[in-house]
């Protein structure tokens, strides 16, 4: 008798399958909701008019998503924040390095500063930053959690700067490339400056984690 070799089936192929247009629909209705409350949030600690749009949302595997965010070698801004409670994984803001160091000075209501990428981001930046990632991760849990009827608890902020892969691989939730994310592409718009930024929120939950949040969204 021949053995036939089956292809294997990783939790990301798993939770791909399971994902139909609703459950991405729901999906979106919440990263809009977040996106709305961090917004609000944002303007209130800048005095700035800040509105942050949405204009998709990716549930793909890692390997796949990597490339969308920052072309490969080219260092990026992070803050992540780990997530529990009655769900478990990892959330990441990236920004491209300038976008950083613009968002950092609109947090500390300076004006714009001459950049260099070789320049490193200050106590100052940093923490801004840090409080940008902590607005906007939390923003996405609050609504998360309410959507879903779910208790989420958020850690401290953690900043990084590096290649887009070599921060996964600090996260603890994603094991491999194969595993399943998911991407919430974010444009800041800063109204009183007339500027525009493109950023990525990513929600990075364990396999079982994903498999309760489309439980509790009870959609085909």
């Amino acid at each position: 008798m021949t053995n036939i070799e089956l292809p294997e089936v990783t939790p990301a192929a798993n939770v791909l399958k399971s994902l139909s247009p609703a459950r991405l629909d729901a999906l979106k209705e919440v990263a809009n909701i977040g996106a709305g409350h961090a917004a609000t949030a944002l303007s209130l600690m800048t005095g700035a008019r800040i509105m942050i749009d949405v204009p998709t949302v990716t549930v793909g595997q890692l390997a796949e998503l990597i490339p969308e965010i920052a072309p490969a070698g080219a260092p990026i801004v992070s803050v992540m924040m780990d997530m529990h409670g009655s769900l478990n994984g990892q959330t990441l803001l990236a920004l491209p390095l300038n976008t950083g160091r613009r968002l950092a000075d609109l947090m500390l209501r300076r004006e714009r500063r001459p950049w260099s990428d070789a320049a490193a981001f200050d106590a100052l930046e940093e923490s801004a930053l840090k409080e940008a990632g902590n607005i906007l991760g939390g923003a996405y849990m609050t609504a998360l959690s309410e959507f879903l009827e779910m208790q989420l608890m958020p850690t401290p902020p953690r900043f990084r700067i590096d290649t887009t892969r070599d921060i996964l691989v600090h996260c603890d939730a994603p094991a491999s490339e194969a595993v399943a994310v998911c991407c919430v592409e974010t444009e800041f718009s800063f109204e009183e400056v007339g500027e525009r930024f493109r950023g990525f929120f990513l929600l990075l939950p364990d396999p079982d984690s994903f498999t309760a949040i489309f439980r509790a969204v009870r959609l085909s």
